[in-house]
């Protein structure tokens, strides 16, 4: 069974979603100079080609990209959620936050929450304001950490 820390969330990497971003920059940065090259020989049609073909590439990454923040702002405010919920564990159980863990990267009912080497089943209230707490027994003993 894989258990999340509290250092899985506080750390994470968005590498991927700024070198997309630095790609849509050059994209972009291509699209202006065809298009300068274009308007000052009109009669050379490979400047105009190269203008549609990176025009048609920038859409695609924009789109691309649009979606991506989506999931960004989801994913960062799950994660939010996440560590207020892991820290007000800790508070509660009177443990350390790193001895805190979770089953699952987002809050949902029924997770498992593992404080220390003890095990608990999480409740949440309709809006996921308050929870409660139950002891739980593991079937597979076998945990590994994602940090």
């Amino acid at each position: 069974m894989l258990f999340y820390r509290y250092s899985y969330f506080s750390n994470q990497n968005d590498f991927e979603f700024y070198l997309k971003l630095i790609l849509s920059v050059i994209i972009a940065s291509l699209i202006i100079i065809f298009l300068i090259q274009y308007l000052r020989n009109r009669s050379d049609s490979k400047y105009r080609d190269l203008l549609i073909i990176f025009g048609l590439v920038g859409i695609l990454l924009a789109g691309i990209q649009y979606t991506r923040i989506q999931q960004l702002n989801t994913a960062h405010s799950q994660q939010a959620q996440m560590i207020q919920f892991m820290k007000s564990v800790a508070t509660a159980q009177n443990a350390k936050l790193k001895n805190v863990a979770v089953n699952t990267n987002a809050l949902q009912q029924n997770m498992v929450v593992r404080v220390g080497h003890e095990d608990y089943q999480v409740t949440f209230d309709n809006n996921f304001t308050s929870y409660q707490l139950q002891k739980a027994q593991l079937i597979n003993r076998a945990i590994t950490y994602q940090n």
